[in-house]
């Protein structure tokens, strides 16, 4: 029996040796695959890391790139400042932002811009990070470097839009507004699309007066008779059907869900800025933007320096700032080119007299002096001397263009105040045609035909017109109609004058036919022309042959200074192995 026993004492600890080994075993095991676990988990760690170290470098490119494209210009000087971020614990070893073939037009299909074209750049981004310990990665990044151009509609404009012509009207171009649309009238076609985020309306905005001779292009070129609107077919299926039978879908409304147009503006910025002369204040967006910035030359009229006989001192008084180096006028050719009239005739929708300063473009383009131009900003500063108001009607400051049938190079010119244009403009010929923009508060329209000496007194002349010709995009504010005459509490009201005098026009223009290829744009409503268009019978209204001008498709064609906006939208992503 004690043999027995010491044998099993025996086993017994060899039992609990071998157990101890067997658990000493599966702990080093254990540890060991620990280790090797958390060894793979670090690796997959740092890996991680730097891949997001390698994404946030294209982020922050994209966000460099997309600061550059703001004023809707990728330079290639703002390309090559392009700089990667600094991230602590990682290096950029290689970075890269590199243009993809060259500029096309093409139609944006989604987001803010959603209809309109851009001058579309594509641009591929490259990104490599690496951190302490060598791990690295890199990724590839496809963009569209988008700028955005607002001369491309037929008409654009931001508010209700309302055509009531009386004389026949052909109109050539995409009609858009962010607003409700109006179409009332005996002789009216539509050869493009025309939409709306709202409704149309087969009536007239102030009172209720449908006329039957509006016609809208179908898709085979056929003008099709519009005889029914939002009101008659309330229902999205009921006006989308009868759209699309009738004019294959050209008439869009929000029954088509169409999305308001944004504005090629930067976030927050009034429309009615565009106009405004330089302001302190301003941000750079705002600065990139505005036309009174991107003015090669900006001029300042100080009227508070003049009096009745002292506007012969015109071109002593005037401040100029040139831009890039351009020079000024001698006083001579300076006083060959700007002169300032207080009075200088009567406008019948204004009711008052125009203090006017004339521009001869043709001495300004021509002159033999070294001081070209391509977007020219004038604004007014003070009150002159009160014997310069000789009518006791107050001061109307206007600027006047005169003698621009011929355009020597692509020309804007801009202010915040009245703009009237005498005679054909940038219309000498198709092969003498240049870009032209022409932004003021209002735009007026004077004949071949105009004569100040018919216009000096305040009474209605309605002197004859003759046939006139423009070629120039159109950039102003608008008279709007208060209220719409089937909402509750709207009592009616005058008539804004509709996009048919948002070119206004003072003469008897009988017969006469004002030709028009450019792009009419509308934000605002006008601040200092106000006067109302049905105060009187001051004019009478001319045969309407307008077209958008395609020329402005193309980003070499379009007006100097034209507001434009960018945005990079990102097309493709993949790491780089």
């Amino acid at each position: 029996m004690p043999n027995i026993a010491r044998h099993e004492d025996g086993f017994a600890l060899m039992g609990t040796l071998f157990v101890m080994l067997l658990i000493s075993t599966l702990v080093v095991a254990g540890f060991a695959g620990a280790a090797a676990t958390f060894r793979t988990a670090d690796l997959d760690y740092r890996n991680s890391q730097v891949f997001y170290a390698a994404e946030g470098g294209a982020e922050a490119i994209l966000a460099q790139l997309h600061g550059a494209l703001l004023d809707g210009v990728l330079e290639n000087a703002e390309l090559a400042a392009i700089t990667p971020p600094t991230l602590e614990g990682f290096v950029f070893d290689s970075f890269s932002v590199e243009r993809v073939g060259g500029i096309v037009p093409e139609r944006i299909t989604d987001g803010s811009y959603a209809g309109l074209y851009s001058m579309t750049q594509r641009v591929e981004i490259y990104s490599s990070a690496r951190d302490a310990i060598y791990n690295s990665s890199a990724i590839m990044v496809s963009a569209k470097a988008q700028s955005i151009p607002i001369f491309q509609f037929g008409v654009f404009f931001e508010k209700d839009l309302e055509i009531l012509n009386g004389p026949p009207m052909t109109f050539a171009g995409w009609v858009h507004s962010n607003g409700n649309i109006y179409l009332s009238s005996n002789n009216a076609w539509y050869q493009d699309i025309i939409t709306t985020p709202n409704n149309v309306y087969h009536d007239k905005k102030y009172a209720h007066d449908v006329k039957n001779g509006v016609y809208i292009a179908d898709g085979s070129g056929l003008d099709v008779q519009l005889n029914f609107d939002s009101r008659s077919h309330p229902t999205a299926d009921a006006f989308r059907a009868e759209s699309d039978a009738q004019f294959d879908n050209r008439l869009k409304t929000n029954a088509y869900e169409v999305d308001s147009l944004k504005l090629p503006l930067p976030d927050g910025m009034d429309p009615i800025a565009l106009l405004q002369p330089r302001l302190a204040g301003d941000t750079p967006e705002e600065q990139r933007t505005k036309f009174a910035w991107n003015a090669d030359w900006y001029i300042e009229i100080p009227l508070n320096e003049f009096d009745e006989d002292n506007t012969d001192e015109l071109c002593d008084r005037m401040n100029h700032t040139r831009d890039g180096g351009g020079s000024i006028p001698s006083t001579s050719d300076c006083e060959d080119i700007f002169s300032l009239t207080w009075e200088a005739f009567w406008d019948g929708r204004e009711q008052r007299y125009v203090d006017v300063l004339e521009i001869d473009m043709k001495k300004l383009m021509d002159g033999g002096w070294s001081g070209t131009t391509e977007v020219l900003y004038i604004t007014f500063t003070g009150t002159p001397a009160n014997d310069a108001d000789l009518s006791g009607d107050g001061f109307y400051p206007a600027v006047r263009l005169v003698e621009g049938k011929q355009l020597y190079n692509p020309f804007t010119f801009a202010t915040d105040h009245p703009l009237y244009v005498l005679g054909d403009y940038n219309a000498a010929g198709i092969g003498n045609w240049q870009p032209a923009g022409l932004i003021g508060d209002a735009i007026t329209i004077l004949s071949k035909g105009w004569d100040d000496s018919d216009h000096e007194d305040p009474v209605v002349l309605l002197e004859d017109a003759n046939n006139t010709d423009m070629y120039a995009a159109i950039l102003a504010g608008h008279s709007a109609t208060p209220c719409d005459h089937e909402v509750v509490g709207c009592a009616g009201g005058s008539y804004g004058g509709g996009l048919e005098n948002f070119p206004r026009f003072l003469e008897r223009w009988t017969g006469r036919t004002w030709m028009y290829r450019g792009s009419l744009v509308s934000m605002h409503t006008s601040t200092v022309a106000t006067g109302s268009w049905g105060c009187c019978s001051y004019y009478v209204p001319p045969q309407r042959d307008w077209e958008f001008d395609t020329r402005f498709e193309q980003p070499e064609n379009l007006p100097p200074g034209t507001p434009t906006v960018g945005n990079v939208v990102h097309t493709a992503f993949r790491p780089v192995y």
